[in-house]
């Protein structure tokens, strides 16, 4: 089981660059812009192909967060590229080969990956965040596994580890889809060329 670090307060989280409930109607266009910003922030050019990374195991309800989001963008049309989904997870045993395959993935564009990294998280069930820099999988478990991503985002599906195994899977698959929302909201705006716009000119619609 792979399981991120807690979900501490954003009082004491300077990488913090979102927290959102998934219920809040807003969220995913929460989630999108704070990816916007970082990826901007981080003056990334079009070299750079954002590839979703979503770590988890089918094993528990809490922690399927990660494959739930992969199998929505596949059924959303999705038309970028992710690794991990219920098919085929990302887990402790495999997480070396599947980042592999997300550098090949961005290659085959003949791009250098981005990768946004999206796990669960113990503490503060519902609270979805956007961090900046690398995600810790298993951190929460007491494992120490390879750091992934350039920015990652969390989503707290139980209040103790322990809690993971009986999470409510209608919390996590509601979660699931709305960060799903939020990545595809994230990648049109990379597809579409705007994220290289200046914060003014998308505002005025110049170009």
């Amino acid at each position: 089981m792979l399981v991120s670090h807690d979900l501490t307060s954003p009082e004491v989280t300077p990488a913090l660059l979102a927290d959102v409930h998934y219920q809040d109607p807003a969220a995913s266009s929460v989630l999108a812009a704070a990816l916007v910003e970082q990826f901007r922030a981080e003056g990334k050019s079009d070299k750079y192909l954002p590839v979703f990374f979503m770590v988890g195991a089918t094993s528990s309800t809490g922690d399927s967060l990660g494959p739930f989001i992969g199998w929505f963008l596949n059924r959303k049309g999705f038309t970028g590229e992710y690794v991990g989904d219920l098919n085929e997870p990302v887990h402790a045993t495999n997480i070396k080969e599947r980042l592999n395959d997300a550098w090949q993935l961005a290659m085959k564009r003949n791009k250098f990956p981005y990768v946004i990294a999206v796990d669960a998280a113990v503490g503060r069930p519902g609270r979805v965040t956007v961090n900046r820099g690398p995600l810790k999988p298993g951190a929460g478990m007491g494992k120490t596994l390879p750091q992934v991503g350039s920015v990652h985002v969390m989503g707290g599906t139980a209040h103790f580890p322990f809690m993971i195994w009986f999470a409510g899977l209608d919390q996590t698959v509601a979660m699931a889809e709305m960060i799903a929302d939020g990545l595809i909201a994230f990648w049109k705006e990379y597809e579409s060329g705007r994220i290289w716009q200046s914060e003014k000119a998308v505002q005025t619609g110049s170009a």
